[in-house]
């Protein structure tokens, strides 16, 4: 089967690696010169960093998907140490007993933390955290920075975001959760990954997609040149795949500046770098600053005595985080029963399912179409409707 893969991110890549094994006539068109993605690395006077950092973790996936990644690119085991910026004091995040200790509200925390129900309020993503966190902790680092990074009132984004993200699973924890499993970071870049995802595949970069002709089986690219398939596989966002035909669904995003400071101007938590810093507050621009010298472990930098750090401004215009609330949601559901209705078209990844995903879940997400490929243009319009559930899967996975 001649298959057309539209964009080589993590989904797009890994993918084309699954599917060149089952003997599949596969290629790739991508859009940037070179695969990656969100997820690419950048160089920047020899240091590495890409646009929001991206540690390799375990977050809901399975052995099978840690060795698969292990297979194609070196990692190195790290640590990433996370904190926030609450009332001109640094402290940790996620917030805990021993964040509220340190901004002095301890006897007040641990009040709301005794009276909180055994069971949270899922009805949305404030509730939720009230419930988990008490108010005050959920005021001071949760509520604002949502507001501000997502630019709508938090009671409108669901629960998911926040089971998604783990916050308030852990009072009694200084960590982190990307620390509780397998938590690594390539050891050259994360290049290396998609070099080898990619080896021996059909790429072709450099190439814009105007619209998808279902009808034809046909991919309209700029200058009005065509591709033909027998399947596409579509990693773009699923509204545009879809020609905004049910209008445009939301998304968060940010852009990022990068800065290289001397080791001795990184701030740090307990007498150690701080990986990433978080700002709640409004009358920060910025939502989050990342020092990736802190948790890179490399040893081959120009200057030994600096590290690079990003820091990320809100800027919903960049589509990168679908939104959780009922509006979105519901559209979202028109878009995936209407290209059901379609047997040459698949759609995928974070952007073609909507889901936030890590490195691990795109690859389960991955496994889990892989089995649909070759019977998908033979079923019918329902049974493709309930692939792209499991497909796509829960907040867990």
């Amino acid at each position: 089967m001649k298959i057309v893969i539209i964009g080589a991110g993590v989904s797009g890549s890994v993918l084309s690696d699954l599917l060149s094994k089952q003997n599949h006539e596969v290629l790739i068109i991508e859009k940037s010169n070179t695969p990656g993605g969100m997820c690419k690395s950048y160089y920047k006077d020899g240091f590495t960093y890409e646009y929001g950092p991206h540690v390799l973790a375990t977050h809901h996936s399975t052995v099978k998907t840690k060795n698969y990644i292990q297979n194609k690119i070196e990692v190195k085991k790290t640590f990433l140490t996370s904190a926030s910026y609450v009332d001109g004091i640094i402290t940790y995040y996620p917030p805990s007993i021993y964040s509220a200790k340190k901004l002095g509200i301890e006897k007040k925390v641990l009040r709301e933390i005794n009276a909180l129900p055994d069971l949270p309020n899922m009805k949305n993503f404030e509730t939720y955290l009230k419930d988990k966190v008490g108010k005050t902790l959920y005021t001071k680092f949760f509520k604002n920075f949502t507001s501000k990074f997502w630019g709508i009132n938090p009671k409108k984004l669901s629960a998911d975001w926040a089971l998604m993200r783990k916050l308030g699973s852990n009072l009694n924890s200084k960590k982190m959760f990307f620390n509780d499993n397998w938590c690594s970071y390539p050891k050259k870049d994360w290049n290396e990954f998609f070099y080898n995802c990619l080896k021996n595949q059909r790429v072709i970069y450099d190439i814009n997609v105007k619209k998808v002709d279902f009808n034809q089986s046909r991919i309209i690219l700029n200058g009005n040149h065509q591709l033909k398939f027998d399947l596409c596989i579509s990693s773009m966002n699923i509204d545009e795949l879809l020609n905004y035909k049910f209008g445009k669904l939301d998304y968060a995003g940010y852009k990022i500046e990068t800065k290289i400071i001397k080791k001795t101007e990184e701030k740090k938590i307990d007498n150690k770098p701080i990986s990433m810093l978080y700002f709640p507050e409004k009358k920060f621009t910025h939502c989050r600053i990342t020092n990736y010298g802190s948790f890179q472990n490399k040893k081959n930098f120009p200057y030994n005595d600096r590290t690079i750090l990003t820091i990320e401004y809100p800027d919903n215009t960049v589509r990168l985080y679908p939104f959780t609330d009922k509006k979105n949601l519901d559209n979202f559901e028109r878009h995936i029963k209407s290209l059901s209705q379609i047997n040459n078209i698949v759609t995928f990844g974070r952007l073609g399912l909507y889901k936030y995903l890590t490195t691990d879940t795109t690859v389960e997400m991955a496994f889990r179409l892989i089995p649909f490929i070759k019977k998908w243009k033979s079923l019918s319009s329902e049974k493709r409707f309930l692939a792209y559930k499991i497909i796509r899967g829960a907040w867990s996975n």
